[in-house]
């Protein structure tokens, strides 16, 4: 907090660069979690450091915390990190949870519906680990061990007929393990991996979830992720960011669970006007653009103007062919200079949705 409150009577430039540069920056953030009318709490903690001296060779890693209750019986407890080693030749990618999540269905691709079909109440475990070596610049290859443990899953129907949930399950509600390797290919030119202001991202990720690792059903999926950012200026804070995301699950029959879902993306951050679980089925394709600029000239207050493009296909074809869009808008406040961290304040409207969100790292 008293990053807020010495960044108020700076008079800098936002992305005038500093010649020292803290190794390690702590931030954190208690909030309402208003992301649909359920509401809640949410407490973001965000550390980043360096594992070497030399900042200009080796990148910024980053461990992000972010433990959230709802008001309808909703936890969730995930760990996320992204680092780097020294000269960035290994880069650890890592997604832990322990949820209890309740949460509510809107059927499978074409047949999704303004009101809830049901309620689905579950535990879940996750363990994702990547590992990537640095072959050339900035681009690497890796390895992961991907596993989603479903448990106590029940559902609560809310329409007389059989949901999409109990048709796709053929009423099979007993546990589920899906477990596998993924071979991955990444690409990361960003600087500040928290708020970037210049360079691209790339990642193609394939999973192969098999018995000889665990899992109970045999099936794969690609997961492409790809964003880029360009900035207006070098004095202020003007950036336009995009990003284009596909996922895709194929050769087998995963669980309901594990379809592909909006809001529902590694970082849970695409879909901002949707709420989490709004469309789901075997393919997601979701595109976005965004504008990010300073309100005051030290960049202590930010805006950012946004707008995005959803599908999810037709349940066993692969066809896109309803295409959802949102808007919206949000507010920046300065966190923390040091890693330049931001509080995030956004609000999105699609057809018969919104929500807002709270963080302390942008969208994408």
């Amino acid at each position: 907090m008293k990053q807020i409150f010495k960044t108020i009577f700076l008079k800098n430039d936002s992305l005038k660069k500093r010649e020292t540069q803290s190794k390690v920056a702590f931030s954190l953030m208690p909030a309402p979690d208003l992301k649909s009318a359920e509401g809640g709490l949410v407490v973001s903690f965000v550390t980043t450091f360096f594992l070497d001296k030399n900042h200009e060779t080796t990148k910024m890693s980053e461990v992000y915390f972010t433990p959230t209750t709802s008001f309808t019986g909703q936890y969730s407890f995930p760990i996320q990190s992204y680092i780097y080693t020294k000269d960035n030749k290994y880069n650890f990618i890592g997604d832990y949870r322990f949820m209890i999540y309740p949460q509510f269905t809107y059927g499978l691709g074409g047949n999704s519906t303004k009101d809830p079909q049901s309620e689905v109440n579950y535990q879940q475990i996750r363990f994702y680990q990547f590992v990537s070596r640095k072959i050339k610049g900035d681009f690497r290859l890796g390895l992961g061990f991907q596993l989603d443990n479903y448990q106590d899953i029940s559902e609560d129907s809310k329409i007389a007929e059989p949901t999409d949930f109990t048709i796709y399950q053929k009423g099979d509600y007993s546990n589920e393990l899906s477990s596998g390797i993924a071979f991955q290919a990444l690409y990361d030119s960003r600087k500040n991996i928290l708020n970037p202001t210049q360079g691209y991202y790339f990642e193609a990720d394939y999973r192969l979830n098999n018995s000889i690792f665990g899992s109970d059903t045999n099936w794969k999926s690609i997961y492409i992720d790809a964003r880029k950012y360009h900035s207006f200026s070098k004095t202020r804070h003007k950036v336009l960011a995009t990003r284009a995301f596909y996922w895709v699950v194929f050769d087998g029959k995963p669980h309901y669970l594990d379809l592909p879902s909006i809001g529902w993306d590694r970082y849970g951050k695409t879909g901002r006007g949707f709420t989490r679980n709004r469309y789901r089925s075997n393919s997601l394709l979701y595109l976005e653009t965004e504008y990010r600029t300073d309100i005051t000239r030290n960049g202590f207050l930010g805006a950012v103007f946004y707008g995005n493009f959803s599908s999810v296909s037709n349940l066993d074809t692969y066809h896109f062919d309803n295409w959802t869009p949102a808007i919206g808008a949000g507010l920046r406040i300065k966190w923390n200079k040091l890693n330049d961290c931001n509080l995030v304040l956004d609000y999105g409207v699609s057809k018969d949705d919104w929500t807002f969100r709270v963080g302390l790292s942008e969208n994408f």
